[in-house]
């Protein structure tokens, strides 16, 4: 029988929502959506043929998966992760220049999304494409993550003294006007498929799942997984990772577009290189 209430005069029927459904369909949605982000952190290496392959079968079940949720925030999340780890696995195995593989990381995973993006049910596809709003706070809490981060970086990096990235260490034997314009490269280009990925699509379509909050934690917890292997690294480079990807995340929130953690992600790519190019030997 169904539920009716009193609308002036007239009984008019209540449409019947099972919220148990609905919330076991959310709770799916970002389930899909973190373990697409944790295939994503996941290093590809020729040397690991299983591991690759044990990936992209994950991924390509994921994306099957979004597709029978018929979830929009899932199949955006997909359509992005997919080609993303697409383009790792293409240019890592089949041995392409590091230029030509980060070029296609960051620009057809984008291009795909926003292609995506034209079916209405599937629009907007990039709203964190954007530049944002200065909010007074910005510049204070930008330049706080600078600094500490930057600090943080220095320390860590002449206690351990880790071997750096094979680009990294190529640069030290070209003339230092030559390094410094690689380094420049380094802390343009390497942040725009993290920032996008990160900031982007996982902090928006958790958020539209579970609220900006949970998705602050999430994606900045994926984050520094995602520096086990890389710099820093290990368990402390993590750790360091996750509370700076957490930063980052405010501030994408905060001043509503990506821009202004792009650049602070900039500027500590800058120290990062700095520091193997310069100091580490």
């Amino acid at each position: 029988m169904p539920l009716v209430q009193d609308v002036g005069s007239r009984l008019v029927p209540v449409p019947f929502h099972d919220t148990r459904s609905t919330t076991f369909r959310t709770t799916l949605t970002g389930v899909c959506i973190v373990a697409l982000g944790g295939c994503a952190v996941v290093p590809i290496r020729p040397e690991a043929p299983a591991r690759t392959a044990i990936v992209g079968v994950a991924v390509a079940v994921l994306v099957v998966g979004a597709v029978l949720l018929r979830s929009p925030a899932a199949i955006r999340a997909a359509v992005f992760i997919g080609l993303l780890a697409g383009c790792f696995a293409a240019g890592i195995l089949g041995g392409w220049p590091p230029a030509v593989t980060t070029i296609m990381v960051c620009l057809l995973p984008l291009a795909g999304l926003l292609l995506a993006g034209r079916h209405a049910a599937l629009g907007p596809a990039a709203p964190w494409l954007a530049r944002g709003s200065l909010t007074p706070e910005a510049p204070w809490l930008a330049l706080g993550t600078v600094v500490l981060s930057a600090t943080a970086l220095t320390v860590w990096a002449l206690t351990v003294r880790p071997e750096p990235a094979e680009y990294l260490r190529e640069l030290r034997s070209l003339p230092l006007w030559l390094a410094i314009l690689g380094i420049v490269a380094f802390s343009a280009i390497n942040p725009v498929w993290e920032e996008m990925l990160f900031r982007g699509v996982l902090l928006t379509e958790l958020a539209s799942v579970w609220g900006p909050r949970v998705a602050v934690v999430l994606q900045a917890g994926l984050f520094g997984v995602a520096h086990y292997a890389g710099f820093p690294s290990g368990v402390i480079g993590m750790l360091m990772a996750g509370i700076w990807g957490f930063a980052l995340g405010v501030m994408r929130l905060r001043s509503g577009g990506i821009l202004i953690p792009y650049l602070v992600h900039v500027t500590a790519n800058a120290t990062i290189g700095t520091l193997a190019v310069l100091i580490l030997r």
